[in-house]
Order: structure tokens, then C-alpha cells, then sequence
């Protein structure tokens, strides 16, 4: 598909709106480009539903999250250079692009626009935990037995489908081999992946069989790096369209839990205390060195802990800072520091740190300071040593 000045147009317009969970930007968002859709309705979470069924075979959910980590309402600028967009670093307001999910909630438009028979639904909250999502599998889970599949575009890169999130498998090896090669054509290249952390469809796993996420242009995401790639965007949503999803094949058993290999790299996110602390996985000095693959789920960790704080949940940033400051020995810190409550002001600082971190050692130290100025500021027992890692 070409990206034309009209789709690139198009795309600064869409992506210019922040989407804080509640806020008006998300409403004002889904009011222009998801209300206006015929026959939609919205559930208690504020999930907007959408079923384009037209014979009991149509047995594929498309899920999309409408919600940002933007911490304000409003309109932002993105910066288009040849086919990336990018956020406006001169703009102090806006936090991150919020391709993630834009981008997942435009291909699902583009799927409505060309009648793609199946189940959609616009969730919210997936930024705050699976608030839309969670709200379904409790509420819904008689509709969602109805699907084979779930799929969600709500993954960096541009080449997985995710066959584990966050607590173990999500969809077949079958599955993914096959959709990845339906994916793949001359301009894209798709493969099975088992690192995948959390969208929408983990929350799925025990009542669809094949529940997946699938990269959709964007990198950096939840930092003011973040970036599309706009000609891989809008050559996926040429290629979705070509997929005949209901003859994909259904082998994995919801009942049956098979645990996360053993080289999943993201397991700790999920276990309390004990976070994805990632080591390098080429030489340093190699030309194809990626350094930011190397930090990108642990400075979204951090980062999500931050804002999580700023909204007063303190949990998730005591417990990575405690694992910065003495890894080996946490619960130490932890006892420490976990009912403290840090000012707005130490917050927003390491938040600014955590934002402009350009590898683990940056982030860890970032915490660490936060650490010793939060023992100054609470006045807390005598401290322990900090640890740079």
C-alpha cells in the first residue's frame, strides 16, 4: 500500500490525540473514529463492541485498546520524517506518541472498513491493567467461548506473533507458524515469538484457544521515543485484509497450562519483587548492536511503575527500586520503603530520569537516587547501601 501525503495526513491528525484511561482526549478519540461506526455499542467498562458475523464459522475476536500512558488530555503534534512518525520532543506536554495502541486500533478499522466478518471490540484500561479485558472475561465469558482466536495488534516491531504472554502459552506453535506466514509477503516478514508481556488477549487464555498479539509498527513505546513506521502500518493493513482468519487452525487446549520456557526473559515482570533485569545480547561493539532492545521491557517497566505512582499507586515502584538499590537481597528495601509515600515532585523527577535512560545502568541509577531521596524525604531508619548497577 502506498503511503501517500493523504494517508500521512490522515495519521498526524489521528495520532495527535492523548489518550489518558477516562480522560476526555479517549472520549473525544472515540466519538470521531470508533462512535461513528453503525451498530456499535458500548459495555459498563466502556468497551465499544462491534459484530460483523455473518455465519456461525466466523469465529475470530480483534481486539484493539484505545487508551495511552499520556498523564494529560489534549492534542499533540507528530513529527513525520520520510515514513516514521515520531513524537515532538519540543512539546513538554506530550509523554509518548501513543501508537501504542493507535496503531492496533487503526488496523481494526481498516478490517471494519473492508467488512473482515468477525467480533471487534475497542477495549479500555489496558494501560491500567486489563480494565476493559478483565471486565469481559468476568461479564462476558459465554461471548467469548464463541471465538477460536483472538487477536490483538498491540506489539513493537514488526515481525512477531506472540505465542506467550506474561504467565505462559497463549496460542498453539501451529497457530503462529501459520499466521506468521499469512502475514508475510514480499515487504513483511513475520516469525513466532515467545516474548511477549501482556496486551488485552493474555486475560483471554483460559477461554479462547488461540489468543496472540502481533507487532504493529511501533517502537519505545510508553517513553518520548516512541515511534511508527508508518509504510509498515499501512502495508500490515493491506495484508490483513487478504487473510481468510477463520481457516487458521485451533490446536491449543485452554484447559491445559503449560508454563513459560525456560529462556523467557519477561517471566519476572510478573513474579513479585523480582524484575526483568536484561543483559546484553550481542557484542557491544558489533555494528548490528541494538542497545535499545536490551532495556526496552525493563524501562517500560520503570516507567509504567512511575506513572502508576503518580496516580498513587506506590507498589510496583517500591518494588523495582528495591531490587535496583540490593538485587540479591530486595525484601530488605522492600521493608523499608513500602508504605512510603513520595512527594509529586520526586515522582515527576525520576519519571524525567527514567524518560531519558538510555540503558539498564541509567535506569537503575535513576532508581537508586530515588531511593536515597525518599529515605530523606519520609526520614526513614538508617539507610542501606545504594547499589549502581
Amino acid at each position: 500500500m502506498t503511503l501517500t501525503k493523504e494517508r500521512i495526513d490522515f495519521m498526524r491528525g489521528f495520532f495527535s490525540y492523548m489518550r489518558p484511561e477516562g480522560g476526555a482526549g479517549q472520549t473525544w478519540f472515540e466519538d470521531r473514529y470508533i462512535d461513528t461506526i453503525p451498530y456499535t455499542w458500548k459495555d459498563a467498562a466502556g468497551n465499544t463492541h462491534l459484530d460483523l458475523r455473518d455465519s456461525n464459522t466466523n469465529r475470530t475476536l480483534f481486539v484493539a485498546h484505545t487508551d495511552t500512558v499520556h498523564k494529560t488530555d489534549g492534542r499533540q503534534k507528530p513529527v513525520v520524517n520520510a515514513h516514521m512518525m515520531t513524537c515532538d520532543l519540543t512539546d513538554t506536554v506530550a509523554t509518548c506518541l501513543g501508537a501504542d495502541d493507535g496503531a492496533g486500533v487503526l488496523i481494526l478499522l481498516h478490517l471494519i472498513h473492508n467488512r473482515v466478518p468477525a467480533y471487534y471490540i475497542f477495549t479500555r484500561g489496558e494501560e491500567r491493567g486489563g480494565i476493559g479485558a478483565h471486565h469481559l472475561v468476568q461479564t462476558y465469558p459465554h461471548l467469548l467461548a464463541e471465538f477460536d482466536r483472538a487477536i490483538a495488534f498491540d506489539r513493537k516491531g514488526t515481525s512477531s506473533v506472540i505465542s506467550h504472554q506474561g504467565w505462559g502459552r497463549c496460542c498453539s506453535d501451529t497457530f503462529a507458524d501459520t499466521l506468521s506466514d499469512k502475514l508475510s509477503n514480499d515487504w513483511l516478514m513475520y516469525a513466532p515469538d515467545d516474548g511477549g508481556v501482556y496486551t488485552d488477549t493474555a486475560e483471554f487464555v483460559d477461554i479462547i484457544p488461540e489468543c496472540t498479539n502481533i507487532s504493529a509498527g511501533y517502537m519505545h513505546e510508553h517513553t518520548t521515543k516512541e515511534s511508527l513506521d508508518m509504510q509498515h502500518l499501512v502495508d500490515l493493513m493491506e495484508q490483513v485484509v487478504l487473510i481468510d482468519w477463520d481457516a487458521l487452525p485451533t490446536e491449543r487446549d485452554p484447559s491445559v497450562k503449560e508454563p513459560l520456557p525456560k529462556h523467557y526473559s519477561n517471566q519476572a515482570a510478573y513474579d513479585v519483587g523480582t524484575w526483568y533485569r536484561p543483559e546484553p545480547k550481542k557484542d557491544k561493539d558489533s555494528p548490528s548492536y541494538d542497545w535499545w532492545d536490551d532495556i526496552q521491557d525493563y524501562l517500560a517497566f520503570a516507567y509504567d511503575a512511575v506513572c502508576d505512582a503518580e496516580d498513587g499507586h506506590y507498589d510496583e515502584l517500591m518494588w523495582m527500586t528495591s531490587e535496583a538499590v540490593m538485587p540479591d537481597d530486595a525484601d530488605i528495601i522492600y521493608k523499608r520503603i513500602w508504605n512510603a509515600k513520595p512527594s509529586r515532585d520526586l515522582i515527576k523527577a525520576t519519571r524525567r530520569a527514567i524518560d531519558n535512560a538510555w540503558d539498564v545502568t541509567s535506569v537503575d541509577e535513576a532508581l537508586n537516587k530515588f531511593y536515597v531521596a525518599l529515605l530523606d524525604e519520609q526520614d526513614l531508619a538508617t539507610k542501606c547501601v545504594s547499589y549502581a548497577h
